[in-house]
């Protein structure tokens, strides 16, 4: 079987938004404050309490100009997140249905390896399973409905190495 490292957000990519008041795409993004908590953060891939500060920023997944490059919204904390993201696979993944996009290291989609994951079906085991086919680099991990971008995942490297 293969070990799932799931990647939030960049961090350097984040750093800049919040230092500099702007998306990647030049968009101006503000804080708000979640009342009622419980958005999904890709900063840290944790859930945000009520009353936390959090902004609305658009992000592409893939980074570069493909055919599959999209630009939607994701939440992240408005500070530097007060919890670091360890790559498992959080529990609340598991809450609702998710599609699971594979990609190529050319960043091309893998029609045939996409999958439609059942709420509390096991996304990490669904991530193990597409990440098994060597053709498969990458599997972004998106909400059924709104078809959000929640988070990347990859084969866990051998020790030592970088993602």
């Amino acid at each position: 079987m293969v070990d799932v490292l799931l990647l939030p957000l960049p961090a350097d990519e984040l750093e800049a938004v919040r230092r500099d008041g702007v998306d990647a795409w030049g968009r101006t993004v503000e804080p708000s404050v979640d009342d009622e908590g419980g958005s999904q953060l890709r900063c840290c891939l944790a859930r945000s309490l009520p009353g936390e500060r959090i902004l609305l920023v658009g992000h592409a997944p893939l980074g570069s100009a493909r055919p599959w490059q999209e630009v939607g919204p994701v939440f992240v904390h408005a500070q530097a997140c007060p919890v670091v993201a360890d790559g498992t696979v959080p529990a609340w993944l598991d809450d609702d249905a998710r599609v699971l996009r594979a990609y190529d290291a050319g960043g091309a989609m893998r029609y045939e390896h996409n999958r439609l994951v059942a709420a509390g079906e096991g996304v990490e085991a669904a991530l193990a399973e597409v990440l098994a086919h060597p053709e498969v680099a990458e599997v972004h991990v998106r909400n059924l409905l709104a078809q959000c971008f929640v988070a990347r995942a990859v084969r866990t490297p051998p020790s030592g190495e970088r993602v």
